[in-house]
């Protein structure tokens, strides 16, 4: 039967398209390393879209690219060493990257004594032209001071026997290959790899000439479209993969298991850390291009803007479950901040403000239809989301508390936070103030971890926070600057101030129940990372900046000529009165204003920062997040002052004890950060017991002693740096849990 619908479906894809044949050109002989594309022809997709494909294998002294420049094959596959043929003038266009991390590699014996990259001075290694041509081996050998005269370049036998009998000394070859056969021979081996130097890049590049593209658009996407069904496929199914490339594509007359074992190590390299297929991105293009900088092969004023296909079926190169998810979905429910204009309201039926306009371009992007589900306050929306009436919340800001029912996208904006109070009163720090802030809001839960003096009061709408300000309820109220100059405006409030003591911002993002598939989460992800800076400031435009009309009947303006000049004057103040309340606020600081150590602000940015390089270069990286024990029983018996004179002496004790590479935060309150380079777990929950250590035994004054807590946490490569600060977070409560002044790790 299913084999009847199979024939059924080419039968119809024969009349909807007719039969287009195209070769593709491979970049070594027969493998698992080409599997999608044996598959695509297997499992009928390329027929499915009217493609008839022509497979070529590799035979030295084939240039790939003139292959395809000069028709003699429509695809093929490359190396990374395309991006200098793109910048020496070749219009060629790269489809989808087969693998995100290359598995060529340097491979020895553990008896040759040869185990890292400046071992290999003066010493003989196989290795074809093509792959010394490759950037991230000629940079990693570079880096250990090793130019290309260094060594003895000798012909590839492409047989391990050479490197086992001392033949050679080193051999360019496959993680997914040769490691398989020397371990089958016994031999143990040593495997010296570009990405543990810091240099990893793309590798099985598809692609095709401009030209091609430009004459034949539909063909190519229905290329590339069955392509990425197939390579799915294959990964999905490496038995059965294996078992097709046994029986009908092995010309290397591989093993059955070796096979296996090609398509298990091949598809650890193959989806990017959202789990797609076939990612590729300028930024790490760029960086590639970084890597032929220190070769010499590429030079300055390179340009790779127009290198990356844009299917037209799938501008956001979503995968094929995302896409299947996209199809299959109906309208997704989305709750909202209904009292939080101009960032986002709910009037007259109709979601309005810049995260209403975030939230269209980012689903319309991808085509995901959705409906809004309305709320009265801020705290009506959280409830509807954690009792399933909705799947997003179009505007969120991420908290370890809202963690636990809610994933969040990267943000797409920032708002920043200012406290409102009445001219006329007193200056006050923030921490003895009582302010209003909205219930459920994250500042909300952030304040009362962060300032212990503080009392937070919950309101439901911002006007009543501002009213509380003028009737002296509250000191202040800490809101978004637009939202509190809008409603200083619109109900004609004066007499109070923005201040932007706080010095912090609201990051937004999209947050998605739990309960929702990660699908949903890659595709906003995804539709998020395309939106562009004119968009951005095109949406920031249209609500933040006021354009006021004034109409004048001039048919009886000599009536009204002495009252308009007071109405003129009137006009000016109310106008500078409203610039007051829209200037823009100072930059947020970097500094934490008591201890001198970085702001959670700041932190955070080095967070991003260094995750980036963590992923880019494969570093071990942790963190050591921890607080004060009991330290409101410290401020309620000596005061807020001897607590100050704590955090001050601790932050003091750690600075001494940092190397320049660390980076140490007050994460807010008595809570503290600490990031470390180039340390592992162990290393990492060393360092935080000689904190614990120093910390127990300094004398800090008191009648009473003083202790932390530590939570240690290392990164784990494509994770988020709100997972890796929440498993920190929790690895801290285990620590309270069981007794404090101790260290405890996840």
């Amino acid at each position: 039967m299913k084999a009847l619908v199979a024939g059924l479906l080419c039968l119809v894809s024969t009349l909807v398209f007719a039969q287009e044949n195209i070769s593709l050109q491979l970049l070594w002989k027969h493998q698992f390393q080409f599997a999608g594309y044996y598959m695509a022809i297997e499992k009928g997709f390329y027929a499915e879209e009217g493609i008839g494909v022509e497979l070529k294998e590799f035979d030295f002294g084939i240039d790939l690219v003139d292959e395809v420049l000069q028709g003699n094959s429509q695809f093929a596959v490359a190396r990374t060493s395309l991006l200098i043929d793109k910048n020496a003038g070749a219009d060629v266009v790269a489809l989808f990257a087969a693998y995100q991390k290359s598995p060529l590699m340097l491979l020895t014996t553990k008896a040759s004594g040869i185990s890292t990259s400046s071992d290999l001075k003066g010493r003989n290694i196989m290795i074809t032209n093509d792959a010394k041509k490759v950037g991230e081996v000629i940079a990693m050998l570079l880096q250990a001071g090793i130019t290309l005269n260094d060594f003895n370049q000798q012909q590839h036998s492409y047989n391990v026997a050479d490197l086992i009998s001392g033949k050679t000394e080193a051999m360019a070859s496959y993680v997914s290959n040769e490691p398989f056969q020397m371990a089958k021979k016994g031999v143990p081996y040593h495997i010296i790899h570009p990405k543990d130097y810091g240099f990893d890049m793309y590798s099985d590049i598809l692609f095709t000439s401009r030209e091609f593209i430009e004459k034949n658009p539909e063909l190519t996407d229905r290329f590339y479209r069955a392509s990425i069904r197939g390579w799915q496929y294959a990964f999905n199914h490496i038995g059965e993969t294996a078992q097709v490339i046994f029986d009908k594509y092995n010309s290397q007359e591989k093993t059955l298991d070796a096979l296996v074992f090609e398509g298990q190590e091949l598809k650890k390299l193959a989806f990017d850390s959202e789990g797609s297929f076939g990612t590729l991105s300028l930024e790490k293009f760029n960086e590639m291009a970084q890597v032929y900088l220190i070769t010499g092969s590429i030079f300055l004023g390179y340009d790779f803007s127009d290198f990356i296909y844009q299917p037209p079926s799938n501008l956001y190169r979503l995968s094929q479950d995302e896409l299947k998810y996209i199809r299959e979905r109906g309208r997704v429910k989305v709750c909202i901040n209904p009292d939080w204009y101009p960032y986002e309201s709910y009037l007259r039926g109709d979601h309005e403000g810049m995260i209403s306009d975030y939230l269209k371009l980012i689903m319309g992007n991808v085509h995901l239809k959705y409906e809004i589900v309305p709320s009265t306050t801020w705290s009506g929306t959280l409830q509807l989301v954690r009792s399933g009436q909705c799947e997003l919340i179009a505007g969120a800001m991420q908290t370890v508390k809202r963690s636990h029912y809610l994933k969040f996208t990267k943000p797409y904006l920032s708002i920043p936070a200012v406290v409102a109070t009445r001219t006329d009163n007193e200056e006050k720090p923030l921490a003895a103030m009582r302010v209003g802030v909205i219930e459920g809001s994250a500042f909300h839960e952030i304040l009362q971890s962060r300032y212990s003096g503080l009392k937070a009061i919950g309101v439901n709408r911002n006007i009543d926070g501002l009213r509380m300000v003028m009737s002296g309820e509250v000191d202040g109220f800490i809101g978004g600057d637009a939202n509190i100059a809008h409603h200083l405006k619109a109900h004609q409030l004066s007499g109070i101030t923005l201040s932007d003591t706080l010095r912090d911002s609201w990051d937004i993002s999209i947050a998605v129940s739990q309960q929702a598939p990660d699908f949903l989460l890659n595709i906003l992800n995804k539709s998020i990372s395309s939106i562009d800076a004119d968009q951005q400031d095109n949406i920031f435009k249209r609500w933040v900046v006021v354009n006021y009309e004034r109409k004048i009947d001039y048919t009886i303006i000599w009536l009204i000529l002495g009252v308009a000049v007071i109405l003129m004057l009137i006009g000016l103040y109310r106008y500078l009165s409203v610039l007051s309340y829209n200037r823009m606020l100072k930059l947020i600081a970097e500094q934490d204003a008591l201890t001198g150590i970085l702001s959670r602000r700041k932190m955070r940015e080095e967070l991003e920062s260094f995750t980036n390089l963590a992923q880019r270069h494969n570093w071990n990286m942790s963190v050591i997040f921890f607080d004060v024990d009991d330290f409101k029983r410290v401020n309620d018996s000596y005061g807020h002052d001897a607590g100050d004179r704590v955090l001050i002496s601790v932050t003091n004790l750690i600075k001494k004890m940092s190397r320049k590479t660390d980076r140490f935060g007050r994460w807010g309150g008595e809570e503290f950060l600490f990031l470390m380079m180039e340390t592992d777990l162990d290393q990492a929950d060393r360092i935080a017991e000689k904190f614990r250590q120093s910390i127990a035994e300094h004398k800090f004054g008191l009648r009473r002693s003083v202790t932390c807590s530590f939570g240690v946490a290392q990164y784990r490569r494509g994770e988020s740096v709100e997972s890796w600060i929440s498993r920190a977070d929790a690895a801290l409560y285990l620590a309270k849990a069981e007794g404090k002044n101790c260290v405890r790790y996840e």
